[in-house]
């Protein structure tokens, strides 16, 4: 058959041309155009023609081409192995001791011999893995964990034995510890030390090492409740203004889901953050009762009686002008205050006038109106009362003294006699107490310091004689004295 051949082309002969067999090997020059063309001819030439028929003779003995692989030494690595170091390569481990892993399958599997778990085999099962070297200790856990065994394993632990296993791992360089805070005066709990909860980490060991970090956060709970007690025993053991100064305001206690370290990423953080605050707790006490008791330690120290709810008891007793009284006040917050008055008392109409000294001599007087039903009185110290006849016998009141900023009722119970111009009488009260004016106004001004704020007045190095009158006086209430107030300038 007669050939076409292009114009200006050589022509190809259909069958290459092999070389002789005692002919020299061709020059090879890498990088050069002739040495890629000997190249290939060399391919042509131990590679068969396309024509060419040759007798079977068995499967091809060349071997396999290489497999592609970011890690061309070492074990092959599954996609699920892969997937649970969070798809990051490691250099290989040590094998999992095959006697120590039967011993621990022995110990975690549920059988007719064993059909519990008890403590008994979580001890074993931590003797077991502290005997598996180094190298090899993650390798057991994963292979627990593919196993179903670690899960077993943390599901029997108690917190003992959850804090030992942690401990163990992160000797053996599978966990790392967060350090937490020292604690504080008063046996202030510090921020706990916990594991990092690495998302790489098999999943039954997160759940223990959540657990363990509900563990820590739980003690810390309760520190801090001890803490806030013992917080109100000094503060009510003050003696001064300076000593109540001298404890500093209570803390506070810092934990938070941020304790925990857990990424936003992390697809488990929503469950874990809700298992730790669900195993906090709470403390008996507050922060909020903390400061409401030094308010009213204050206030006692700088003689004034705490704000809350009070009740009181008042005996009386009268014959002809003289008259005594007793009346015994304690409030909410434990403090109890006995009041004793002598004096006299005289009546003309439905008016009426005592005046009465206590064992300090300051002298009370009171001014009374009886309309026989209803009575209105009022006395030196601001205090207004309405009382109303209930019964022969017994008058209900109401109080209110705005200079104290006290309110409240009662009842009373009354006995006399016109012959011997004799009265006795027990009158039972209750109410609440707030702020006075004076500290109301006290409170909204942004020149007075608070119990432990430091006075802008000694930042500039003002000395003590150099205050005015009426603000020295302010710092006296609060406490302060001239030697306190050379000493704290010299900061």
């Amino acid at each position: 058959m007669s050939r076409i051949d292009a114009p200006g082309s050589s022509p190809l002969s259909p069958d290459p041309t092999l070389p002789e067999p005692n002919a020299p090997a061709p020059e090879l020059r890498v990088g050069t155009t002739a040495s890629r063309r000997n190249s290939v001819s060399e391919s042509s030439a131990s590679a068969p023609s396309l024509n060419e028929l040759r007798a079977y003779d068995g499967p091809s003995t060349a071997p396999p081409a290489p497999r592609t692989s970011t890690n061309t030494e070492g074990p092959a690595v599954s996609a699920r192995e892969l997937a649970a170091m969070g798809g990051r390569l490691r250099s290989p481990s040590a094998p999992v001791p095959e006697d120590v892993y039967a011993s621990v399958r022995s110990h975690l599997t549920r059988s007719l011999s064993n059909p519990f778990l008890t403590g008994g085999d979580v001890k074993a099962t931590h003797d077991a893995l502290g005997s598996v070297p180094r190298e090899a200790y993650r390798a057991t856990l994963e292979r627990m964990d593919r196993d179903g065994l670690l899960a077993a394993y943390v599901s029997r632990m108690d917190a003992p034995s959850r804090q030992a296993f942690l401990e163990q791992a992160a000797s053996n360089g599978v966990l790392s510890l967060r350090a937490g805070s020292a604690p504080g005066p008063l046996g202030m709990p510090g921020r706990p030390e916990t594991f990092v909860n690495d998302p790489k980490l098999p999943a039954a060991l997160r759940d223990a090492v959540n657990a363990q970090a509900t563990d820590s956060g739980r003690a810390a709970v309760v520190a801090y409740d001890a803490y806030l007690q013992r917080y109100g025993d000094a503060v009510a053991q003050a003696g001064s203004l300076q000593a109540l100064r001298a404890l500093g305001p209570p803390r506070a206690l810092d934990l938070r889901e941020t304790s925990l370290g857990l990424s936003w990423s992390d697809p488990q953080r929503e469950r874990y953050e809700a298992e730790w605050k669900a195993g906090l707790g709470r403390p008996q006490r507050s922060l909020v009762q903390a400061y409401e008791a030094v308010t009213a330690r204050a206030q006692v120290l700088s003689g004034e009686r705490p704000a809350g709810a009070f009740v009181s008891a008042e005996v009386s007793a009268a014959h002809d002008l003289l008259h005594f009284k007793s009346e015994a006040h304690a409030s909410a917050r434990g403090t109890t205050d006995v009041q004793t008055q002598g004096g006299v008392a005289a009546k003309a109409g439905p008016l009426g006038f005592e005046v009465m000294t206590d064992a300090h001599g300051k002298t009370e007087t009171q001014l009374q109106v009886d309309l026989g039903i209803a009575s209105v009185s009022r006395d030196s110290e601001g205090k207004v009362e309405l009382s109303l006849g209930a019964g022969s016998h017994a008058r209900a009141h109401a109080t209110l003294n705005p200079r104290t900023a006290e309110f409240g009722g009662g009842i009373a119970f009354e006995t006399s006699d016109k012959a011997s111009q004799s009265h006795a009488g027990l009158k039972l009260s209750y109410g609440l107490r707030g702020l006075t004016p004076e500290r109301a106004a006290q409170a909204v001004r942004g020149d007075i310091p608070g119990l432990f704020s430091r006075p802008r007045d000694l930042d500039p190095g003002v000395t003590w004689d150099a205050l005015p009158s009426e603000r020295r006086a302010l710092y006296e209430r609060q406490g302060w004295t001239r030697e306190e107030w050379a000493q704290d300038s010299r900061r």
